[in-house]
């Protein structure tokens, strides 16, 4: 019901430090979506009054309620026409908070033109009453309570309002990089930049119109750098509301005109964009994962009845059913959620039911929804058909850019040097946040006074929290002259920032990822054994995966999640294991993530038996039951300190090198080694049996010293 949310291990480290301060008043600056005062609630109850802060019309309308002072937001008179049915449901504070909260889903569509704004209005209207009693039935529910809430600049809270005996917790939002800071990713979800990192696949598109085109298309990416970085920034204000924070010298993609013309899109900065090109280009709406009974069953349709179609005339995704209950009941369902559907019926007599509304409503139903086989199979297909000019992507009018300072950002460079940020099409470095401009634009309330937060205000911030005997601050960027001060680093993702909590005293707590792990129910080779006559492969689950990569691969490789992986046996003894991706770019070629031995065997080159088990004709066919598409060939990357790699180099038939980039300034690789290097084969050109044969022949008496 709230937005966003800070880790479960930081909320543990606020529980704990709170049972230590004196039985007094506690003050929370930048409350945000309240999470830490419901975490103080539940240790102290309404025992210990609990007082909060923030500036956002969201936030101050939670902390008014919780408060038990009243909402005073009211509709702006330009919104009648169109939001005028929401009056009967704003009659006491539970009810105008209700419509608040869900007005942060749907207000965004409001006031734009086109049928799919018109179609997502209307279905909000239909389920309106339904969404509304159940927000409003928990809100009257909530036992959280504040002893008051100070909407205004925390700067101002902390020095005339907040006791100066009185304990302070703050996560103060300024070092932030992710939480509204999202990009799309190639499994169609938006995640926050900061969790991103190297090898990480987006849905991107062309940075320029390829030869032969018309317009830029949809391509698959992948993230080569990840890097937090303080940069000059300014605000870009659009007229829908949406208000963007990135750097002065961000490239948008933007147009001259407000509709279709035979004027180029072209790459403007962030600071020229009034001038030289005012309307940037929305790519796509922003959606949150459906976690609804329906929205299961419709997944479970789309995953057991459905199907995935990317061409150059006809882009389509559906079911196939035949007339009767169920399909009746699919379209209902897609309409409650609100999603449009068109239905054929086919010589067979069976219906066909697609999504209607073309790619960006396709993304948006699957990954809303979650169809996680339908996911897979887009990203196995040619998404460079697909135009990036579409009637999902309209221009948004800029009307205002301002300069904000310099400010964190979250510097990323990718493979086709854009992504799709919170919905715009982007150039590859920059950041941007978005609040709650929807409810400011349609409703009238007390907006709060607040100063520009400038570096010295950051500094303000810190030096005003630390100036009292009990405190707790969270920071997404370490401060080494507060190192004694360190009470815990959390950090809940393997490729996610890490949160430093700093405080006045208490205990001190370290959580970093865990990946569950599962033994392998098979016997590893022996140190001085030798190899049998009989290799086979055996599906691995991800616990079984992990567990066996962490003992064999190095430790500076951060772990990832396989499409497919598979154990290497010979004679029933494990020797290894290898881990597919889906392919990256070609889509008829695989990506080989991981691929290592049993480490100490007496064989120098028995890496490369597990590269040739990797290809045979028998991991070929897992790969393709995986993905239900026909694979021809596989892709890796090595890094190296060699302009060639050992493993992959020489004597595995067909490998080849494909590419050899040195490590530069503008791409460093993975930081490490001089040199990444693209390797690629086929697959299937020969089976188990005759790889072994061949590892033999020709790498079976290459022994280590030791052992030879």
């Amino acid at each position: 019901m709230f937005h966003g949310s800070i880790p479960a291990p930081l909320r543990s480290i606020i529980y704990e430090h709170a049972g230590t301060w004196p039985e007094t008043d506690i003050y929370i600056g930048c409350s945000g979506n309240f999470t830490i005062e419901r975490v103080l609630h539940s240790r102290f109850g309404n025992t210990r009054p609990v007082h909060g802060n923030d500036i956002t019309a969201y936030s101050c309308a939670l902390g008014w309620y919780l408060a038990g002072e009243e909402l005073p937001y009211t509709l702006r008179p330009e919104y009648e026409d169109t939001l005028g049915w929401l009056a009967p449901y704003m009659e006491d504070r539970a009810d105008r908070l209700a419509v608040l909260m869900l007005g942060t889903r749907f207000l965004q569509y409001v006031g734009k033109e086109g049928a799919y704004y018109r179609r997502m209005l209307d279905a909000t209207q239909d389920q309106w009453p339904r969404m509304h009693e159940k927000t409003a039935t928990k809100l009257r529910t909530l036992e959280t309570r504040l002893g008051s809430f100070y909407a205004g600049d925390v700067r101002t809270y902390l020095r005339e309002e907040v006791p100066e005996q009185a304990p302070v917790v703050m996560f103060p939002p300024f070092y932030c990089l992710s939480p509204e800071h999202r990009l799309l990713t190639a499994d169609l979800r938006w995640v926050p930049c900061g969790e991103l990192g190297v090898g990480d696949r987006l849905l991107a598109f062309d940075e320029e119109v390829p030869d032969g085109r018309v317009h830029r298309r949809l391509r698959w990416s992948e993230i080569v750098r990840s890097e937090p970085a303080m940069k000059e920034c300014v605000r870009v204000i659009l007229e829908d509301g949406t208000d963007i924070v990135c750097t002065d010298d961000h490239p948008w993609l933007a147009d001259t005109h407000d509709r279709p013309s035979r004027t180029p899109r072209k790459w403007v900065r962030a600071d020229r964009l009034m001038e030289e090109a005012p309307y940037v280009i929305r790519v796509t709406d922003t959606w949150e994962p459906a976690r609804t009974y329906e929205a299961g069953w419709l997944a479970g349709m789309f995953d057991g009845e459905g199907s995935v179609t990317v061409g150059k005339s006809c882009t389509k995704a559906g079911i196939s059913q035949l007339p009767g209950p169920i399909a009746d009941q699919f379209v209902l369902r897609m309409k409650e959620l609100g999603f449009e559907t068109s239905g054929h019926l086919r010589p067979s007599g069976v219906m066909g039911l697609d999504i209607a509304g073309g790619w960006p409503e396709i993304l948006r139903t699957l990954g809303t929804l979650r169809s996680e086989r339908l996911i897979a199979r887009l990203q196995t297909r040619e998404i460079e058909r697909l135009s990036l000019r579409s009637r999902g992507n309209p221009r948004v009018k800029v009307v205002a850019v301002e300069r904000v300072g310099v400010r964190p950002i979250q510097s990323i460079t990718t493979t086709t040097g854009t992504y799709i940020g919170e919905g715009f099409a982007m150039h590859n470095s920059g950041d941007y946040t978005s609040q709650f401009a929807s409810i400011d634009a349609a409703f009238d309330w007390p907006e709060p006074d607040f100063g520009e937060l400038t570096e010295d205000g950051k500094e303000e911030i810190i030096a005003q929290v630390q100036d009292r005997p009990h405190w707790v601050l969270g920071l997404h960027i370490e401060r080494p002259e507060l190192r004694d001060q360190l009470a815990g680093v959390v950090q809940t993702a393997n490729r996610g920032l890490p949160i430093y909590v700093y405080a006045a005293a208490g205990p001190r707590r370290i959580v970093r990822p865990r990946q569950p792990v599962e033994p392998i129910p098979m016997q590893k080779i022996g140190v001085g054994e030798d190899l049998g006559d009989k290799m086979s492969l055996h599906v691995l689950t991800g616990g079984q995966f992990a567990g066996i990569r962490s003992q064999f691969m190095s430790k500076s490789i951060k772990p990832g999640s396989p499409l497919l992986a598979c154990g290497v046996a010979v004679d029933g003894k494990l020797i290894g294991a290898f881990a597919y991706l889906p392919p990256k770019f070609d889509p008829s070629t695989a990506y080989l993530m991981s691929d290592f031995p049993v480490s100490w065997t007496k064989y120098r080159r028995l890496a490369k038996l597990i590269v040739m088990a990797a290809s045979t004709s028998e991991a070929q066919l897992l790969l393709q039951r995986s993905l239900s598409k026909r694979l021809t060939g596989w892709a890796t990357t090595a890094f190296t300190d060699r302009p060639n790699s050992a493993k992959y180099g020489r004597g595995i038939p067909g490998v080849k090198l494909q590419k050899r980039t040195e490590a530069s300034s503008k791409d460093p690789g993975d930081g490490i080694h001089r040199y990444q290097l693209q390797y690629g084969g086929p697959l299937g050109n020969y089976d188990l049996a005759q790889a072994l044969d061949l590892w033999k022949r020709k790498h079976g008496s290459d022994m280590k010293k030791d052992d030879a």
